[in-house]
């Protein structure tokens, strides 16, 4: 008998990958999404779809006869640049729509709840990797929210609802939203590139950040659901490796072989600087050594948006 699996925010850029990856492994699909930002074409043909938030009580209900093996949580404003213009909206879209959805797995007996947590849980950091144990400080509204929720979620934890929570760093490959200029570095960063010839930085290219293909974390994720060695977990998900902004740069020139001009603008509100993760722990879960580079990311995506762009 086929499994129930929820996935929230099923038609954004995570969401979507990861239900066509479920439905790939026999998995039975439902997803719910307000299509704020994600897009309805995303969403597979064979997931069971209701459009709404996980705040919309409605809309859950239409789910509330299904008893769901695990819920893959995923909705949610995403991006520090977005929750700074809005914090009430990024309370209400993250935090609340959190707690009516553990409510909601109590009540379809749900026995996995899989949170997408998010790196700014961490804040600014000094030049060393940051590991699940360090002391959490955002300064977003979005970091604030993120970890809100992981403790609500922790704190729910019992005998029949066990948790995991991925802090995910920086997820980039196809289907990502290009006309979205707030979410999504590689993508906002290619979009301008390869359309405009040019690329506007937001603030310094010296940040550091940690790229993860989007492949590798849909894999990865079929590896977490009900598997006990994941229970009341949280797991930095990336690959150990930090990049500059300057050296991203710098690869996009060589990949798309356009010699375009950089132009550098003011920094994003609340903008992290400095951040990439100790995966020690997720290398005793998985095997990373399989998590491609930076490199063979980058072409693919490229390879990929050519033929959108011509």
């Amino acid at each position: 008998m086929k499994k129930n699996i929820l996935v929230t925010g099923c038609a954004g850029f995570i969401g979507s990958a990861i239900s066509k990856k479920l439905i790939d492994n026999k998995y039975n699909v439902f997803g719910i999404d307000n299509l704020s930002t994600g897009k309805k074409k995303n969403i597979p043909k064979n997931l069971k779809f209701v459009i709404g938030s996980c705040n919309d009580q409605k809309a859950l209900n239409k789910f509330r006869n299904i008893n769901f093996f695990s819920i893959i949580h995923l909705a949610g404003k995403v991006g520090s640049e977005i929750s700074s213009y809005n914090p009430l909206m990024d309370c209400e879209n993250n935090i609340l729509a959190t707690l009516k959805l553990l409510e909601f797995a109590k009540k379809t007996k749900c026995s996995h709840f899989i949170y997408a947590s998010s790196m700014s849980v961490y804040g600014d950091l000094a030049a060393k990797p940051v590991s699940e144990n360090h002391n959490c400080n955002p300064k977003s509204y979005y970091g604030i929210s993120k970890l809100a929720s992981e403790n609500y979620i922790k704190i729910s934890q019992n005998k029949k609802l066990k948790s995991t929570i991925l802090r995910l760093f920086t997820v980039y490959g196809p289907g990502q939203n290009l006309d979205n200029p707030m979410q999504g570095m590689i993508s906002i960063y290619l979009h301008q590139i390869m359309k405009k010839k040019k690329l506007i930085i937001k603030g310094s290219d010296k940040r550091v950040r940690d790229f993860i293909y989007i492949d590798d974390l849909t894999n990865f994720f079929m590896t977490i659901i009900g598997n006990k060695r994941f229970f009341n977990q949280t797991l930095n998900v990336g690959t150990g490796k930090k990049h500059t902004i300057k050296e991203v740069i710098k690869k996009l020139k060589i990949i798309t072989k356009i010699n375009f001009p950089v132009i550098f603008k003011k920094s994003t509100p609340l903008d992290q600087f400095y951040i990439f993760p100790n995966i020690k722990k997720l290398k005793k879960f998985t095997n990373i050594k399989s998590f491609k580079s930076l490199d063979e990311g980058l072409n693919r995506l490229v390879f990929y948006l050519k033929k959108i762009y011509g």
